[in-house]
This record gives C-alpha cells, structure tokens and sequence, in this order.
C-alpha cells in the first residue's frame, strides 16, 4: 500500500461564454481557486471532492459596444482518492489544494478550453473527537495579455492633435473574495506524533 502525502487532480473541458457577452477577442486575465468541500477518510484512503472557482477577465471584439471588458465565473467540480498507510475510519484530514499549472486558450469567440493541474496535500489526519482545521485553498492568477513596452523612437508615433489615454486594468478593480492562503491558515504547532512513513501529523486519544 502506498503511503501518500500528496498528489495531483487534472480538470479539463471546454468553458462556454453565455450569450448574453459579445464575442470576445482575448482573454485578460485567469484566476483559479480550488476549494475542497468533503474529505473522507476511510481505512487507509483518503476520498476527497470540491470545485474550482474559475474567475475570466475578457475583452470583446466589438470596439462599439457600450462595455468592452467582461467578467464570468465558473465552477467545475474535481474528485479524488488518496492513499494513506495510517488513514483510519475514525479520522478527519485537512487538507491543502493548490494549482500547480493552469492553461487556457481560445478556441473560438464564444468557447475556452482550459487544463488545471491541481496540487491536494495531505496537512494533519486527527481523530474525530479532535477538532480539525478547515481546508486551506491556493489561488493561481495567470496574465494571458502581455502589453508590448512602448517604443522610445519619436519617429514611430503617431502625431495626434488630442492624446488618448491608455487603458489601465488595475488588479484591484474586482474583489474575487478568495479564500485564504495556506500562509494565513490556522494550523496551530502541535508536538503529536508524525506518521512514521510520509511525516504529516497524525493526532491520537
């Protein structure tokens, strides 16, 4: 049997932009945050489900529409099994997830197909009258519009009578509302004994 501490989940498919949004042209920006919602534990595995909180920042290809920069969330279920020498019926696990690799690309104006690996660490394993922290999730941010750095030549600019101001998407200008980081977890020191095959803290009557 296999004494596991970690492993990887991979989600992929195809993300659908709703009707209601224009076309769009490129994506912005992705953030992806993998929240774990159940975690099992049985003799000696570890079943665990959740979702990822998949958030699009896009510009659409309509220059004339009233908005050009949308936003849409999504959410796309994952599930898993974890093997674990020391997992007993008896138990709770926290757990950890984070994204290890995200991609995205546009497929077509209206169609996203996406690839998120995802990182489930195993932190603590406590008995079922202890009391277990909550699960900690990662957050991932990936830019997928790189702005070119402006040309110092003066030869190459335009001459224009009235300056046109640039476009500024700041990072803060939409509250995600993440959950927290695995650095703010509250995962309080504790002198109990480690599991002998892979380390994680394992708390006993």
């Amino acid at each position: 049997m296999e004494c596991r501490k970690s492993m990887q989940v991979a989600v992929n498919g195809i993300l659908t932009i709703p009707e209601y949004i224009p076309d769009i042209d490129f994506i912005l920006r992705v953030t992806s945050t993998p929240i774990i919602e159940n975690a099992i534990v049985i003799d000696k595995q570890i079943s665990f489900s959740g979702h990822v909180l998949i958030c699009v920042e896009m510009v659409s290809s309509k220059p004339d529409c009233l908005q050009t920069v949308h936003f849409i969330s999504y959410e796309t279920p994952f599930i898993g099994l974890m093997d674990h020498w020391c997992a007993r019926a008896s138990m709770d696990a926290q757990l950890n997830a984070s994204i290890k690799h995200q991609e995205f690309k546009m497929l077509t104006p209206k169609c996203i197909n996406k690839l998120i690996v995802i990182k489930i660490s195993l932190l603590r394993l406590t008995k079922s009258c202890r009391t277990v922290n909550a699960h900690c999730s990662e957050p991932r941010l990936t830019l997928l519009c790189k702005i070119p750095p402006p040309s110092t030549s003066t030869a190459a600019q335009p001459n224009l009578t009235t300056p046109i101001q640039p476009i500024d998407f700041h990072s803060d200008s939409i509250d995600f509302h993440l959950p927290q980081t695995l650095e703010n977890c509250n995962t309080e020191p504790s002198a109990n004994a480690s599991c002998s095959i892979c380390g994680c803290k394992i708390d006993h009557v």
